[in-house]
């Protein structure tokens, strides 16, 4: 029961990180981004290739997964962002695609990412390092739940001081009405990739936490499903809303995870699938119908007019 437990804690955290990255985008900035997966792969394939396949320590390898995923939101950023709404999502989306079969297939790149084969060994390092900091105690599973969390808070903590400060309330004004941020002589654009880049940086190393818990990078792991459920988690939780990504994300990974505790001769494992989604679909609706601005969202922060 309780690794049970602490599994459902540690994707709660790591997916906690993800939404936090999209809630900087949608929740305070406006920014329709449907291909967030995109930076959650980046970030895990930058440590999986520059760790397994060049010998970089872990720790620089981290740091470059963050700099490759916001290198990767200002590459997308910059032709996508000056788009309407609905077409940055489209455009997004369309390259959260595109990168997914670039690793898995694409000639020049799968000598790098194996392709379908995919990449293993990267995590051993940083398992062992527990020991060197004295946290040998811990489990595996437990030291990394330790540290995504801790990173969650730190995440946090940042976003706060930054939304609180002049360059979040910005962002803010952009979401609600950027032509009359921009008569204000603020650089609109400069601003949305700003937050495009963090928010991508986010997800990059919460795409490298995802790597060290399964244990291995493969193409068909990032599907278009990640983007909408950190979605799910963001829109649970409440959209510009700080607290919103880790409370959705507890939320979603207990109902997703409690159709486990059905016996199996009520219903079978195939079954209880279907039933997971179903719940996680009727939940959206629930939340859409009578609460839209989620659990912790308010309704002043929702977006005016888009």
């Amino acid at each position: 029961m309780i690794p049970y437990v602490e599994g459902v804690i540690l994707t709660a955290g790591i997916f906690a990180l993800l939404a936090q990255g999209l809630n900087l985008h949608w929740g305070f900035t406006g920014l329709l981004n449907f291909g967030h997966v995109a930076f959650f792969a980046v970030g895990a394939y930058t440590m999986g290739i520059l760790n397994t396949q060049l010998g970089v320590p872990l720790l620089p390898s981290f740091l470059a997964a963050m700099v490759a995923a916001t290198l990767m939101g200002i590459i997308v950023g910059l032709p996508a962002i000056r788009l309407r709404t609905d077409y940055l999502a489209i455009v997004t989306i369309t390259i959260g695609e595109i990168f997914r079969l670039v690793l898995k297939s694409a000639p020049g790149v799968t000598e790098l990412t194996r392709g379908p084969r995919g990449i293993r060994g990267f995590s051993n390092e940083f398992y062992f390092f527990r020991t060197d900091i004295g946290l040998g105690f811990l489990s595996p599973d437990q030291y990394l739940l330790l540290i995504v969390w801790i990173t969650v808070a730190v995440v946090g903590v940042l976003l706060w001081v930054l939304i609180k400060s002049p360059w979040g309330r910005v962002l803010k004004g952009i979401r609600e009405d950027e032509d009359a941020v921009r008569a204000l002589g603020k650089n609109v654009t400069a601003y949305k990739m700003q937050s495009f880049a963090l928010g991508a940086a986010i997800a990059g190393l919460a795409g490298v936490y995802f790597a060290m818990d399964i244990g291995s990078l493969a193409p068909d792991t990032y599907l278009p499903i990640i983007t909408f459920q950190a979605w799910t988690i963001m829109m649970l939780g409440g959209s510009a809303s700080h607290w919103g990504p880790i409370v959705g994300s507890i939320i979603f990974w207990a109902i997703f995870n409690g159709t486990l505790f059905i016996p199996r001769e009520i219903i079978s494992g195939a079954e209880a699938a279907y039933l997971r989604q179903i719940g996680i679909g009727a939940l959206i609706m629930a939340i859409m119908i009578f609460r839209p601005q989620g659990i912790l969202g308010s309704r002043e922060e929702m977006i005016l007019d888009k």
